[in-house]
């Protein structure tokens, strides 16, 4: 109640911070990505995420901007999430397709988990057409090549996402796909919104179980389960390291000491991404400056909020 009464009867520049602080909330919650790190699958791959940049993914009347930033941006992250990333472990690698294609990172460029969620929060679109055709051959001849980190022994996994037909050189699509899998790199194939070739991606897939489809951008939560399971099938178990204990004799004596077995209490590290938002905010009453304010979260806005109750 009092909150209540502090917001009606407020001088101008407290009511000024509340309504500051109302429109960070609605900010954030819009914008605002919390991403935990969840590893699900203990295996090696190395896996590169091929993404449809094609205009038609951010139009208004089909989504806008949140469509890339949100959605298929943070269906990469969640991808990447899943797996223990390292030099050693998994690796991932993205690149971007429209008309033509553009490489944003290679398997190699990001050896940990922070910075490699943070390189693909900074990916932007290009806007183009479509072509299927040439994503495909950039991660052949490309993207899994030994000197961009490709490893020998570590599965090959290519997971193409696709919002729309192709309307380049789609004649050849069907043919790099065939390339593709003959050269032992597992597809995965993505289909986003009704505009997408269902029939022609799962062909493009190395089975047609490796086909995916969302009925919107929204939707791509919801064939992340499944499809992380299918990937960790293909992904190679870690080596476990053994150990070998050799037996000691010891004298006999009349006092025994218990032995207790070691455990080992393993944590899954958790990592949390937050969006800041910097602003400067100057109070006055009756035209003398009362408190400066820059902040730059939610959470100092409610601290300061408690603070001007008091006054």
């Amino acid at each position: 109640m009092r909150m209540f009464r502090t917001f009606f009867f407020a001088p101008p520049g407290i009511l000024h911070l509340y309504l500051m602080c109302i429109h960070f909330v609605i900010v954030a919650v819009k914008y605002l990505h919390v991403v935990v790190s969840n590893v699900t699958c203990p295996r090696a791959a190395d896996i590169v995420l091929a993404l449809d940049q094609s205009t038609s993914i951010v139009l208004p009347h089909s989504g806008g901007f949140d469509n890339w930033h949100v959605h298929t941006l943070g269906f990469a992250k969640s991808i990447a999430s899943a797996f223990p990333i390292d030099k050693n472990l998994t690796q991932v690698g993205l690149l971007k397709f429209s008309s033509d294609v553009e490489i944003v990172f290679h398997l190699n460029r990001y050896g940990d988990l922070e910075s490699l969620l943070n390189a693909i929060d900074n990916v932007d679109i290009g806007g183009g057409d479509t072509s299927i055709a040439v994503a495909l051959r950039a991660a052949r001849e490309v993207m899994f090549n030994a000197s961009n980190g490709a490893r020998n022994g570590v599965p090959k996994i290519l997971i193409l996402l696709s919002e729309g037909e192709a309307n380049r050189e789609r004649h050849k699509t069907l043919e790099e796909a065939r390339l593709t899998k003959e050269d032992n790199i597992i597809v995965y194939t993505v289909g986003v919104t009704g505009s997408a070739d269902k029939k022609e991606l799962r062909e493009i897939a190395s089975t047609p179980e490796y086909f995916f489809f969302a009925s919107n951008f929204t939707q791509l939560n919801n064939i992340l389960s499944n499809l992380t399971k299918t990937l960790c099938r293909e992904a190679a178990t870690l080596p476990t390291t053994s150990t070998t204990t050799t037996p000691t004799t010891t004298p006999t004596t009349t006092t025994s000491t218990p032995t207790i077995a070691p455990t080992t209490t393993t944590f899954t590290p958790i990592t949390t991404e937050i969006v800041t938002i910097p602003t400067t905010i100057r109070l006055t009453t009756r035209g003398r400056p009362i408190h400066r304010w820059t902040g730059g979260s939610v959470v100092d806005c409610t601290t300061h909020l408690l603070l001007y109750q008091n006054l």
